[in-house]
């Protein structure tokens, strides 16, 4: 089948009987165009089928109004969750986000970060797989604005927006210990994350202050993802002297916690083990073991991302470089034996409800 020949902007303005520039005004919403005019304009743009040529317009306007974004997982709900933020606020301003994943490997984010920079992205929004950070850094960084979310990379000079991730696992630890836990292990998480060295902080401050000695066969670091908290909680009840009470790194360790404790264990262990966690997404009540969770404040950290971007994009430096560090509030889950243990819970467990607008098919 021949292929149709796209109509142009100069097609339109022959149709309707006008210059190209005064088009140009109607499709651009400037507002200086007499209405019947603008009607003819737009009537010769339905009838030409005519589609604005976005790399034409950005080769001028030297502005793609594109996003690159980096995430470690595509499955990661959270990561996900942040992403659907950023494309409600930026997505009616005209911008379109590219969304890639590096699969947990320093090696495949460079790969992508150079597609996005080859792409021309007017800005990155990058969750960083580890703490190497060199490939962030160079000339082209001087006019693609960079803004690191949820993870840090130390030493390197950006805009950050994270959680106070010590807080969160401090406060969430502290809860399973007043509720009458004394020994807690930790699954989870990467020496080389931020966020992972910070909860793991948390936690260990936690037990210090109630004079609680950790336990080093039970602090078990071995990734962020669900398959590392499915293996993680079986080499924990596998150990001699298992702990009934864990602090669990993330949302995907939880998950995979969870599921082996399903799958693989008596209803007399399930009945036993209580978690608390960081992450509180809208499957949360379904995760049975978990009595308390971190909940991450998204539309906040979405807002900050996106007031960041625009105001860079903009060209305005102003207090660069910015880091943005949110509380986090703790959600109590009571059909599951949490129970009420200071001031910080009580303001957060009754009425928050996760978000059950999802659709799905």
């Amino acid at each position: 089948m021949e292929r149709k020949e796209q109509a142009t902007i100069k097609d339109v303005a022959k149709l309707a009987g006008v210059s190209i520039a005064t088009v140009s005004r109607v499709l651009n919403k400037l507002g200086v165009v007499n209405p019947d005019t603008e009607q003819r304009v737009l009537a010769a743009v339905g009838t030409l089928q005519y589609q604005r040529n976005a790399v034409a317009r950005s080769l001028k306007m030297k502005r793609t109004k594109s996003i690159g974004l980096i995430a470690p997982e595509l499955s990661n709900t959270f990561f996900s969750e942040i992403v659907e933020q950023l494309e409600m606020l930026l997505g009616p301003l005209g911008y379109a986000l590219l969304f890639c994943s590096s699969q947990n490997s320093v090696e495949e984010e460079k790969r992508k970060l150079s597609l996005l920079l080859e792409r021309n992205v007017d800005a990155l929004v990058i969750i960083p797989a580890s703490d190497v950070g060199d490939h962030f850094t160079g000339s082209a960084f001087t006019s693609t604005p960079l803004v690191m979310v949820d993870r840090q990379i130390l030493g390197l000079e950006c805009d950050v927006v994270l959680t106070d991730n010590y807080q969160g696992a401090y406060n969430v630890t502290c809860s399973l210990i007043r509720e009458g836990y004394t020994r807690i292990g930790f699954l989870g998480g990467d020496k080389h994350v931020h966020t992972s060295v910070e909860r793991l902080h948390g936690y260990l401050d936690a037990l210090k202050e109630f004079g609680l000695e950790s336990e080093p066969d039970f602090i078990l670091l071995g990734g962020m993802t669900q398959q590392a908290g499915y293996s993680l909680m079986a080499t924990a009840l596998q150990r001699e002297n298992c702990p009934e009470a864990f602090f669990i790194v993330n949302d995907m360790v939880h998950i995979g916690a969870t599921s082996y404790l399903l799958s693989e264990c008596s209803e007399e262990i399930q009945d036993k083990m209580a978690f608390s966690a960081f992450d509180y997404l809208y499957y949360a009540p379904l995760l049975k073991f978990c009595h308390y969770a971190v909940a991450q404040p998204l539309e906040e950290i979405g807002e900050v991302t996106a007031q960041l971007l625009l105001k860079r994009i903009k060209g305005d430096h102003s207090g660069y470089p910015c880091k943005v560090v949110i509380e986090p509030t703790i959600r109590v889950l009571k059909t599951n034996g949490g129970i009420v243990t200071d001031e910080k819970c009580i303001a957060t467990s009754h009425g928050t409800t996760p978000r059950i607008d999802k659709i799905f098919s």
